[in-house]
Protein backbone atom coordinates (compact mmCIF):
# COMPACT_ATOMS: atom_id res chain seq x y z
CA UNK A 1 0.00 0.00 0.00
CA UNK A 2 1.39 3.41 -0.88
CA UNK A 3 2.17 5.89 1.93
CA UNK A 4 -0.31 8.65 0.91
CA UNK A 5 -3.18 6.15 0.82
CA UNK A 6 -2.16 4.69 4.20
CA UNK A 7 -1.98 8.19 5.71
CA UNK A 8 -5.43 9.01 4.34
CA UNK A 9 -6.91 5.79 5.75
CA UNK A 10 -5.35 6.45 9.16
CA UNK A 11 -6.66 10.02 9.16
CA UNK A 12 -10.24 8.90 8.45
CA UNK A 13 -10.15 6.02 10.94
CA UNK A 14 -8.79 8.37 13.64
CA UNK A 15 -11.51 10.90 12.85
CA UNK A 16 -14.08 8.17 13.40
CA UNK A 17 -12.65 7.36 16.82
CA UNK A 18 -12.71 11.03 17.83
CA UNK A 19 -16.30 11.35 16.61
CA UNK A 20 -17.31 8.34 18.70
CA UNK A 21 -15.77 9.92 21.80
CA UNK A 22 -17.50 13.24 21.08
CA UNK A 23 -20.84 11.43 20.70
CA UNK A 24 -20.64 10.22 24.31
CA UNK A 25 -23.25 12.11 26.34
CA UNK A 26 -21.56 13.61 29.38
CA UNK A 27 -24.05 16.49 29.46
CA UNK A 28 -26.72 14.61 31.41
CA UNK A 29 -26.51 12.62 34.65
CA UNK A 30 -28.00 9.58 32.88
CA UNK A 31 -25.52 9.92 30.02
CA UNK A 32 -22.36 9.95 32.15
CA UNK A 33 -23.53 7.15 34.45
CA UNK A 34 -24.52 4.96 31.49
CA UNK A 35 -21.13 5.69 29.92
CA UNK A 36 -19.39 4.35 33.01
CA UNK A 37 -21.21 1.04 32.56
CA UNK A 38 -20.44 1.03 28.83
CA UNK A 39 -16.74 1.46 29.49
CA UNK A 40 -16.46 -1.44 31.96
CA UNK A 41 -18.55 -3.75 29.76
CA UNK A 42 -15.99 -5.59 27.64
CA UNK A 43 -15.54 -8.90 25.88
CA UNK A 44 -13.23 -11.51 27.34
CA UNK A 45 -9.62 -10.70 26.45
CA UNK A 46 -10.32 -6.98 25.95
CA UNK A 47 -9.14 -4.30 28.37
CA UNK A 48 -11.54 -1.48 29.15
CA UNK A 49 -10.56 1.95 27.83
CA UNK A 50 -9.16 3.13 31.16
CA UNK A 51 -8.25 6.58 29.83
CA UNK A 52 -11.86 7.20 28.79
CA UNK A 53 -12.95 5.80 32.17
CA UNK A 54 -10.63 8.20 34.02
CA UNK A 55 -12.08 11.07 31.97
CA UNK A 56 -15.48 10.54 33.62
CA UNK A 57 -14.17 11.45 37.07
CA UNK A 58 -13.03 14.58 38.87
CA UNK A 59 -9.36 14.37 39.97
CA UNK A 60 -10.10 13.54 43.63
CA UNK A 61 -13.04 11.17 42.98
CA UNK A 62 -13.57 8.24 45.31
CA UNK A 63 -15.20 4.86 44.76
CA UNK A 64 -16.63 2.82 47.60
CA UNK A 65 -17.95 -0.73 47.63
CA UNK A 66 -20.14 -2.06 50.42
CA UNK A 67 -21.08 -5.63 51.14
CA UNK A 68 -21.85 -7.95 54.04
CA UNK A 69 -19.31 -10.42 55.38
CA UNK A 70 -20.17 -14.00 56.42
CA UNK A 71 -21.38 -12.72 59.79
CA UNK A 72 -23.68 -10.08 58.30
CA UNK A 73 -21.44 -7.16 59.22
CA UNK A 74 -21.04 -4.33 56.72
CA UNK A 75 -17.69 -3.96 55.02
CA UNK A 76 -16.76 -0.79 53.14
CA UNK A 77 -13.85 -0.66 50.72
CA UNK A 78 -12.77 2.90 49.87
CA UNK A 79 -10.47 3.59 46.91
CA UNK A 80 -9.53 6.21 44.37
CA UNK A 81 -9.91 5.62 40.64
CA UNK A 82 -6.39 4.22 40.17
CA UNK A 83 -6.87 1.79 43.05
CA UNK A 84 -10.16 0.63 41.52
CA UNK A 85 -8.48 0.06 38.15
CA UNK A 86 -5.69 -1.96 39.82
CA UNK A 87 -8.18 -3.96 41.92
CA UNK A 88 -10.79 -4.78 39.28
CA UNK A 89 -9.12 -4.09 35.95
CA UNK A 90 -7.52 -7.47 35.35
CA UNK A 91 -10.78 -9.31 35.98
CA UNK A 92 -12.65 -7.38 33.30
CA UNK A 93 -10.23 -8.48 30.58
CA UNK A 94 -9.71 -12.01 31.91
CA UNK A 95 -13.38 -12.86 32.39
CA UNK A 96 -15.21 -10.30 30.27
CA UNK A 97 -17.93 -8.25 31.91
CA UNK A 98 -21.21 -6.59 31.15
CA UNK A 99 -23.30 -4.26 33.26
CA UNK A 100 -26.38 -2.30 32.31
CA UNK A 101 -28.88 -0.05 34.04
CA UNK A 102 -32.26 -1.55 34.96
CA UNK A 103 -33.45 1.58 36.74
CA UNK A 104 -32.48 5.11 37.65
CA UNK A 105 -33.54 7.96 39.92
CA UNK A 106 -31.87 11.36 39.38
CA UNK A 107 -32.02 14.36 41.69
CA UNK A 108 -30.43 17.52 40.34
CA UNK A 109 -30.01 21.07 41.65
CA UNK A 110 -27.78 23.98 40.66
CA UNK A 111 -24.89 22.03 39.20
CA UNK A 112 -24.95 19.01 41.50
CA UNK A 113 -26.76 15.71 41.05
CA UNK A 114 -27.19 12.38 42.74
CA UNK A 115 -28.06 9.28 40.76
CA UNK A 116 -29.32 5.96 42.10
CA UNK A 117 -28.77 3.52 39.24
CA UNK A 118 -30.06 -0.03 39.62
CA UNK A 119 -27.92 -2.49 37.65
CA UNK A 120 -27.59 -6.06 36.46
CA UNK A 121 -24.11 -7.37 35.81
CA UNK A 122 -22.30 -10.58 35.03
CA UNK A 123 -18.94 -11.82 33.95
CA UNK A 124 -18.79 -13.65 30.64
CA UNK A 125 -17.35 -16.86 32.08
CA UNK A 126 -20.63 -17.53 33.89
CA UNK A 127 -19.18 -17.51 37.41
CA UNK A 128 -20.63 -14.20 38.60
CA UNK A 129 -23.99 -12.50 38.24
CA UNK A 130 -25.54 -9.79 40.43
CA UNK A 131 -27.99 -6.95 40.70
CA UNK A 132 -27.58 -3.92 42.89
CA UNK A 133 -27.36 -0.16 43.11
CA UNK A 134 -24.66 2.28 42.04
CA UNK A 135 -24.94 5.72 43.59
CA UNK A 136 -23.17 8.67 42.03
CA UNK A 137 -22.51 12.21 43.16
CA UNK A 138 -21.95 14.46 40.16
CA UNK A 139 -20.80 18.04 39.60
CA UNK A 140 -21.41 20.11 36.46
CA UNK A 141 -18.40 22.05 35.16
CA UNK A 142 -17.17 23.18 31.75
CA UNK A 143 -20.36 22.10 29.96
CA UNK A 144 -20.44 18.52 31.24
CA UNK A 145 -20.96 16.34 34.30
CA UNK A 146 -18.10 14.86 36.33
CA UNK A 147 -18.37 11.92 38.72
CA UNK A 148 -17.03 12.98 42.13
CA UNK A 149 -18.04 9.92 44.13
CA UNK A 150 -19.52 6.47 43.59
CA UNK A 151 -20.80 3.92 46.06
CA UNK A 152 -22.16 0.55 45.03
CA UNK A 153 -23.61 -2.52 46.65
CA UNK A 154 -25.24 -5.73 45.47
CA UNK A 155 -28.78 -6.82 46.15
CA UNK A 156 -29.15 -9.54 48.81
CA UNK A 157 -32.07 -11.77 49.85
CA UNK A 158 -32.55 -9.47 52.85
CA UNK A 159 -32.29 -6.31 50.73
CA UNK A 160 -33.97 -6.75 47.32
CA UNK A 161 -34.03 -3.86 44.86
CA UNK A 162 -37.07 -1.66 45.53
CA UNK A 163 -39.48 -1.15 42.64
CA UNK A 164 -39.11 2.65 42.83
CA UNK A 165 -35.49 2.30 41.61
CA UNK A 166 -36.42 0.12 38.62
CA UNK A 167 -37.56 1.01 35.11
CA UNK A 168 -41.16 -0.17 34.55
CA UNK A 169 -39.95 -3.02 32.32
CA UNK A 170 -37.83 -4.41 35.21
CA UNK A 171 -40.41 -4.25 37.99
CA UNK A 172 -41.26 -7.55 39.52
Amino acid sequence: MNKPLLALLLMFSSAGLWAQQEDVDLTTPAGITDQMLNLISVEQGVDPDWDAFRNLFSPAAQMLVTRKDKNGRSIIRDMNIEEFIRMAGGNYAAEGFEEHAIGRVVNEFNGIATVFQAYECRNLTGTYEARGVNTYTLAFKDGRWWITHTLFTNETPDAPLPDELLFDSNKG
